[in-house]
């Protein structure tokens, strides 16, 4: 246990194996329904499978290769024996693709392949639901401590040394100010790393930091001093200038969010491309027209299905470069199974037909199950994108609106750098809720946060100026 222990370190988080089950439980799948032996099926998955199973079987491959263990299959077990307690499915799965590379008989073969891929989404789906059932607390406690919090602090003390009830304000000016922007987003921090420490579903994601988004954070310092020099007011400096930078970050980084959008559409037409591609190649049709015109048959992936026919038309006969040139920049995983199913077809026509309508029904079920837990956790993004955004500076606003009238006849109270303090506040927890719901998503990407942060600054800082604006 204390080598797989320090194995597990290099390994990663464990509990993304969970979500990774449907999919490496599809790649052996595949490989094995095509003939293909369990060490060639470990073997694909240590180098193509996803990041924290590909490390976990590399090891498995690098122990057999160096005859630490006697072969994949025994070093496979014993990695798999373990496992923690919680990726029980993860395990039982894999067990069965195991037995099933053992058997030679078509049928069960396929019925146990089958049951595996069963198992392995339902295990995805129990870890699902315990998840977002796990969420209310810490995201009720980021919605207390983001609102009523900051509120009580700069508002109602105030308020409360105005009525007498205080001889002098119990809590000076600098202390609450600290708190503010500094305790309370510390607290928030940590809530936040342990939703993402606890998410099965947490990609881990290596992508180079493009200094254009870096940039576009950056126009915030000459708006800042533009602002002061033309206002010489530190609130509307704040305001002012972090709402402008939101939404240049947003003009900036828009046109790539939608190519982004648009590649997901073509991957998830592609995923239903492969249930036609089957009844084709069950047809009888030959897999260069069978590909072709099952990807043309959706206008969305028509570009597409031009580039596979000019691929084919000069790849002279290297079948396999052509679908990687015209598939890998929408998906990787999904040209490799386009090219597993044209193997296939070396062999039989009908069986690799009867293989892409198995690899296809295995897609729309993940499909269907991470839809269903993505539909769970909608509700805990969209409460805390209305916190940040809306929620809690309309309450902060009204807040401070409240004390318009309260400065005017309290002398000894100091009202005057509340709207400056809150509106920084504001900023930092658009921040950390850009930050919790990429992690709530699973989606932790450099862009996606920066995008998050650039679309939640200026609706923040719209709302809290027009509530502070308002006249009591």
């Amino acid at each position: 246990m204390s080598i797989f222990t320090k194995k597990s370190k290099l390994i990663g988080n464990l509990r993304t194996l969970m979500n990774e089950g449907p999919t490496i439980i599809g790649m052996m799948s595949v490989t094995i329904e095509a003939g293909g032996s369990l060490d060639t099926a470990v073997r694909d998955v240590a180098k193509n499978g996803p990041i924290t199973s590909s490390r976990l079987f590399k090891n498995v491959v690098f122990d057999a290769d160096t005859r630490t263990t006697s072969d994949i299959k025994i070093g496979l077990t014993s990695v798999l024996l373990l496992l923690p307690a919680h990726l029980t499915a993860y395990r039982r799965a894999v067990h069965m693709v195991i037995a099933a590379s053992e058997s030679s008989d078509k049928v069960e073969k396929a019925r146990m392949l089958k049951d595996a891929s069963d198992v392995s989404l339902l295990g995805l789906k129990e870890a699902g639901e315990s998840y977002s059932s796990s969420l209310n607390s810490p995201c009720m406690m980021v919605f207390g401590l983001g609102i009523m919090v900051p509120m009580i602090l700069m508002s109602i003390l105030p308020m409360l040394s105005m009525g007498g009830l205080f001889s002098s304000s119990p809590i000076g000016s600098t202390p609450v100010s600290a708190i503010t922007l500094i305790v309370i987003p510390a607290v928030i921090v940590m809530v936040i790393l342990s939703v993402k420490d606890n998410n099965p579903f947490m990609a881990e994601l290596f992508e180079k930091i493009d200094m254009k988004y870096v940039m576009s954070l950056m126009f915030v310092v000459p708006l800042l001093i533009i602002v002061w020099i033309l206002t010489e007011k530190i609130d509307l400096t704040i305001i002012i200038s972090f709402a402008v930078a939101g939404a240049l970050i947003v003009l900036i980084m828009f046109p790539e969010v939608r190519k982004e959008k648009i590649r997901e559409k073509q991957e998830q037409l592609l995923k239903d491309s492969v249930f036609e591609l089957g009844n084709k190649l069950i047809s009888g049709e030959n897999f260069e027209y069978a590909l072709i015109t099952s990807l043309g048959t959706r206008k969305e992936c028509q570009t597409i299905a031009d580039s596979m026919s000019r691929e084919i038309a000069l790849c002279r006969g290297d079948i396999y470069a052509a679908i990687r040139m015209s598939l890998s920049k929408i998906s990787v995983s999904l040209a490799d199974t386009f090219c597993d199913i044209y193997r296939c077809t070396q062999k039989d026509i009908r069986d690799a037909g009867r293989l892409a309508i198995s690899i296809g029904r295995q897609l729309q079920d993940q499909e269907i199950v991470r839809k269903g837990i993505q539909n769970k956790l909608k509700s805990m993004v969209d409460m805390m994108i209305g916190t940040a955004a809306i929620f809690a500076p309309m309450v902060l606003g009204m807040s401070v609106a409240m004390l318009g009238p309260l400065s005017r006849v309290a002398e000894n109270v100091d009202f005057e750098n509340t709207t400056a303090i809150l509106s920084l506040y504001l900023v930092e927890l658009c921040i950390l809720m850009s930050f919790l719901t990429a992690y709530l998503n699973g989606r932790a990407g450099f862009k996606e946060i920066i995008f998050r942060i650039g679309m939640m600054l200026p609706i923040s800082m719209t709302v809290f100026f027009l509530c502070t604006s308002i006249s009591l």
